[in-house]
C-alpha cells in the first residue's frame, strides 16, 4: 500500500528518535530512590520517584543473535549481582525510511538484535495486595517501533496498575518465512516476532509478582500492528492462560491481507535470500552470517498486512495452527472478554500525497484492481478534495469493517464491546498546512489520550479541558475493562453493537457503525473482511 509518504518518514524517524518511555521525570525526580527486586534470572535495580516505580530494559529472553537468529526465543541467562534497570534497552533492529516502513527496503538502520527487553511501571510504594497488570504491544507496521516509545507512568500511577511495554523482532528478523527453517523443528518461520510477544507474556506470568503485579489478572492491550498480532495471539493455543482480557485498537485479523499462510509466505524466502547473495544449498546458514543491517534493509518480497511486499504474522504453523478467522468463527481461541475499536479517520494519516483526481483514481485502481471503479463510485470526491475520499475508503476497508466483523464473530463466544475514537480536534505535532489535510481522528490519535503522556504524534499538554476529561475517561475504562467499575460505566452490549463513540463533548452509543462505514459494500467485494 503506497499511500504513505511524508508521514511514513515521520512515523519511522519519530519511532526511533524519541523515547518517552525513559520516564526521566521518574529517574531525575527530586525524591528518586533506587529500588531492588528479584526476577527468576537475578536481581534488578529500578527507580522510584514522583509517585512511580520504573524498571526499564529488563530482559525477557536471551538475545536472538548468532545461532538464535530466526529461532524461538530462549530463556534469559542468569546473572550475578544487581542488574541496572534504570535505562531502556536497545530497540530491535529496524530500517528507517519512506519505503522501508512498509517492507519496501532501504532506509537507515538503527537498533540491535539484542533487543528482547520490556519496561515495567507501577505506582510508588507497596500495595496491600497484588495489582492488576496491563501489558501493551506497540505497533509500527511490523517494521519499526519499540516499547520505550510509550510512557505509561501516568496510567500506572493514577489507575493503580502495573503496566508493561515490550519489544519484539521486526522486519525480516521478525517475520521472514523460509522452507529452510523447517530443519529446526519450528516450521516455516514467519512468526518470530509473535513468539517474542508470547515469551514476554510468559515472562510476565512467571515474574510480575516480584513487581507487585497479579499474574492471574492481566489485560493485554495493543494498537495497530500490535492489535493485529493480539488477534493472532488469541488464535494461538500457546497463549491460553496468559491474559484474562484483550483490547485491540485499530487492528484485527479479518482484513484479507492480514491472513497469510506460512507456506505461502515461505515461497518468497529463497528469492529473498538470493537477492542478498545467498545462492548456495544452505541459504539459512548464509543468511545467518549476514549483518543484521543488511537483512533489515532488504525488501520483503512477500504478502502481509500492508499488501504485496510487506511483513506480518502468518498462520498454519506451530504457533498459529489455523487461520485466525476460522479459529474465531469456530470458537477455537482464548475465550476472554474483548474490546475492539477503531478511529473515525484512520486513513487520513496515510493520504497526504493524494491531492489531485488523477492520483486518486490511479491509487484506487492500484489498491482495488477490478473493483476500483466501484470504489470510486461509492467514495466520490467532495469539496474537500481527493485525499479525504481515499482516506475514507481506506478507513472503512482496512480498519472499520474488519473490526466490526471481528466483533460479530467474537460475540458468538465471548463478551464483546466496541468503540470508535472520534475526536477530530486531536492534537498532532505538525500543523495541518504541512501535512496537507485536516487529520481529524487519525490513526493512533487515541494513544495520547490513553497514556496521558507525550509520545511521537502528540503532547497532552495541548489538551483542552474537555479532551483532558476524555483522556481520563479512556484511561479509567481501559484500566477497569472487564470489572464491575467498567460494567457500571459501560454496560454489556448484545452482539457487535452498538459501539461507544468517544468524543470530548461526551460519549454516545451508535447503532449505525456498519452502515456509516459502508461495510455492506465491502462485504460484496474480495476486499471485505474474512468472516
Amino acid at each position: 500500500m503506497r499511500l504513505i509518504s511524508l508521514l511514513a518518514c515521520l512515523v519511522a524517524l519519530s519511532a526511533c528518535a524519541t523515547h518517552p518511555g525513559k520516564v526521566d521525570q521518574v529517574r531525575f525526580a527530586k525524591d528518586a530512590e533506587p529500588i531492588l527486586t528479584t526476577t527468576e534470572a537475578g536481581t534488578v535495580r529500578g527507580v522510584e520517584g514522583a509517585g512511580t516505580r520504573a524498571f526499564l530494559g529488563v530482559p525477557f529472553a536471551a538475545p536472538p543473535v548468532g545461532d538464535l537468529r530466526w529461532r524461538a526465543p530462549q530463556p534469559v541467562g542468569a546473572w550475578q549481582g544487581v542488574r541496572d534497570a534504570t535505562r531502556i534497552g536497545s530497540d530491535c533492529t529496524q530500517a528507517i525510511g519512506r519505503r522501508s516502513i512498509l517492507g519496501g527496503g532501504g532506509g537507515i538502520v538503527v537498533g540491535s538484535e539484542d533487543c528482547l527487553y520490556l519496561n515495567i511501571y507501577a505506582p510508588g510504594g507497596d500495595a496491600a495486595e497484588a495489582r492488576p497488570v496491563m501489558v501493551y504491544i506497540p505497533g509500527g507496521a511490523f517494521t519499526v517501533g519499540a516499547g520505550a516509545n510509550y510512557d505509561p507512568s501516568k496510567l500506572a500511577r493514577e489507575q493503580d496498575r502495573v503496566v508493561v511495554t515490550m519489544n519484539y523482532r521486526l522486519g525480516a528478523l521478525g517475520w521472514l518465512a523460509h522452507p529452510g527453517f523447517e530443519a529446526t523443528g519450528e516450521g516455516f518461520g514467519g512468526n518470530f516476532g509473535l513468539m517474542d510477544q508470547q515469551a514476554a507474556l510468559k515472562w510476565v506470568h512467571r515474574n510480575i509478582a516480584a513487581f507487585g503485579g497479579d499474574p492471574g489478572d492481566v489485560t493485554l492491550f495493543a494498537e495497530s500492528a500490535g492489535a493485529w498480532t493480539a488477534c493472532y495471539l488469541m488464535a494461538s493455543p500457546q497463549s491460553e492462560g496468559l491474559y484474562q482480557r484483550v483490547i485491540m485498537q485499530s487492528g484485527g485479523c479479518l482484513e484479507p491481507s492480514s491472513l497469510v499462510r506460512a507456506q505461502d509466505a515461505a515461497q518468497s524466502g529463497p528469492m529473498f535470500a538470493e537477492r542478498l547473495g545467498c545462492t548456495g544449498e544452505d541459504q539459512i546458514a548464509c543468511l545467518k552470517a549476514l549483518p543484521a543491517w543488511r537483512l533489515s534493509r532488504a525488501a520483503s518480497l512477500r504478502a502481509g498486512i500492508n499488501g504485496p511486499g510487506s511483513w506480518g504474522p502468518v498462520h498454519t504453523d506451530a504457533t498459529v495452527p489455523e487461520s485466525p478467522a476460522v479459529a474465531i468463527r469456530e470458537g477455537r481461541f482464548t475465550r476472554v472478554p474483548v474490546l475492539v475499536g477503531t478511529n473515525l479517520d484512520e486513513g487520513r494519516l496515510f493520504a497526504n500525497e493524494v491531492q489531485d483526481m488523477d492520483r486518486y483514481q490511479k491509487e484506487t485502481i492500484w489498491m482495488y484492481g477490478d473493483q476500483g471503479e466501484r470504489v470510486l463510485a461509492r467514495y466520490p470526491v467532495g469539496a474537500d478534495g481527493p485525499a479525504y475520499a481515499i482516506a475514507a475508503n481506506f478507513t472503512d476497508q482496512r480498519f472499520a469493517c474488519p473490526s466490526q466483523a471481528l466483533r460479530r464473530l467474537l460475540a458468538q463466544h465471548v463478551p464483546v464491546w466496541g468503540y470508535e475514537f472520534a475526536d477530530r480536534e486531536a492534537p498532532f505535532v505538525l500543523p495541518d498546512w504541512i501535512v496537507g489535510l485536516d487529520l481529524g481522528a487519525y490513526h493512533a490519535s487515541e494513544l495520547a489520550y490513553l497514556f496521558g503522556t507525550r509520545w511521537v504524534f502528540a503532547d497532552p499538554k495541548r489538551f483542552t479541558p474537555e479532551q483532558k476529561a476524555l483522556s481520563e475517561r479512556m484511561q479509567r475504562l481501559w484500566a477497569t475493562f472487564g470489572r464491575s467499575a467498567f460494567a457500571a460505566e459501560w454496560p454489556r452490549v448484545e452482539g457487535a453493537g452498538p459501539v461507544r463513540v468517544f468524543k470530548p463533548q461526551g460519549d454516545v452509543m451508535d447503532d449505525g457503525f456498519f452502515e456509516r462505514h459502508h461495510c455492506d459494500f465491502w462485504d460484496g467485494t474480495p476486499f471485505g473482511a474474512v468472516h
